[in-house]
């Protein structure tokens, strides 16, 4: 059997990290503890070996993983949300050279909404949950139609009592990025079991026969390259998911979700856009029309900048903890005021702040002030400079 986290192993990965690339959030449902984990620009080796010590340990499961715990403290149940994966041409092993001659299961529309999870508490009580978060809007409104819905309700409880995670995508007119949707309606993804790891993908669920329930829809082709052609010239869909026969996942988005969602690669060498395009996640889709061969200079360029942003958050994180601990020390004592006077017109103040009362928000809030900061193609170049190296 393939490795799966464990609750240890996450929060060993945490510690790692400084709560920073992976990270956990703590929550209460019915009195019950539930932790759930995430990630944030981590490259490639940081999920194969989070703890670079060959321990066997990695980090593909690290988004959306949630821990459910007795009142007593003890574990209930782990339920895994889908596993990290990643572009075609984005790692080596979604290199095309790699994929052309695999057998294809199944391919799948990637719906332009929100992945959620169904899981259960101690007491039966089923909650729904994004990768991020428990109370989202997107949240609140998938268990709205599950108990509404009684082929989704009936589904879902089935799964869980089997030992699955349900995953489904929430589409509607107000959760759109791109595409257009009429109403609001949760369409299954798969199911994952907990246990084994196990993804298995709608079309192989029977769900849509057995209970009557939609899911994402299907495309036919099974070859690899009818698949890339179909994405040149597709219009209205975001991309798709190719599933090999050996359980391997690899994305591949289409042309015109590329130009209406403004991501180019002629910008590539830019350090402004590859410092936006990594902060907000999508640097991914950026790279996804380069060859690891073909375009060394690119990759080596865009590791250079991450490098850099990596160094420029650790260092921001060192002076916002500063100020925090600052805040927490006998001197000050919880003193708002004082600590307000004495700090106000550190760099950091307003982090700092947000890390105190809103810990919750401090990554969202650490984010935009980089982006802020990085706007502009010379800032973008000074900050690169400056922290390219650890000793900044």
């Amino acid at each position: 059997m393939n490795y799966l986290i464990t609750y240890e192993d996450a929060l060993k990965i945490c510690e790692a990290y400084k709560n920073f690339n992976f990270y956990k959030t703590e929550h209460r449902i019915d009195n019950f503890r539930i932790v759930t984990f995430n990630y944030f620009i981590c490259d490639y080796n940081m999920f194969a070996n989070p703890l670079k010590n060959d321990s066997g340990i990695s980090a593909f499961d690290m988004r959306g993983v949630t821990f459910v715990f007795n009142e007593d403290g003890t574990l209930y149940k782990r339920f895994l949300m889908l596993p990290k994966f990643f572009n075609l041409n984005q790692v080596a092993s979604t290199q095309y050279d790699v994929l052309k001659n695999k057998k294809i299961k199944n391919v799948t529309i990637k719906e332009d909404g929100s992945l959620i999870a169904f899981m259960n508490l101690p007491n039966g009580d089923v909650f729904a949950k994004t990768q991020a978060g428990f109370t989202n809007e997107q949240s609140v409104a998938a268990m709205k139609l599950f108990k509404e819905n009684e082929k989704i309700r009936k589904f879902v409880i089935d799964a869980i009592d089997r030992g699955f995670t349900p995953l489904f995508e929430y589409v509607a007119y107000d959760n759109r990025i791109v595409l257009k949707y009429a109403g609001r309606d949760l369409r299954l993804i798969g199911i994952r079991n907990n246990k084994t790891g196990e993804y298995i993908s709608a079309p192989n669920t029977s769900a849509e026969i057995i209970y009557g329930i939609a899911t994402v829809k299907t495309l036919k082709e099974k070859s690899l390259d009818a698949i890339i052609k179909d994405m040149k010239i597709s219009e209205d869909m975001e991309g798709v998911v190719v599933e090999f026969e050996d359980g391997q996942l690899v994305k591949i988005k289409s042309d015109w979700y590329f130009q209406l969602h403004g991501i180019r690669t002629m910008h590539i060498f830019r350090e402004d856009f590859v410092i936006e395009a990594y902060l907000t996640e999508k640097l991914d889709d950026a790279t996804q029309e380069l060859n690891m061969t073909d375009d060394s200079d690119a990759f080596k360029f865009i590791d250079r900048v991450k490098i850099a942003v990596n160094n420029w958050a650790a260092f921001i994180d060192e002076k916002v903890d500063e100020l925090v601990n600052a805040y927490n020390s006998d001197f000050y004592f919880g003193h708002w005021a004082k600590f307000a006077t004495d700090k106000h017109k550190s760099a950091f103040f307003g982090l700092a702040r947000t890390k105190i009362e809103k810990p919750e928000l401090y990554s969202h809030k650490k984010v935009e002030y980089m982006l802020a900061k990085a706007k502009h193609l010379t800032d973008a170049k000074n900050i690169v400079e400056k922290y390219e190296s650890n000793n900044s």
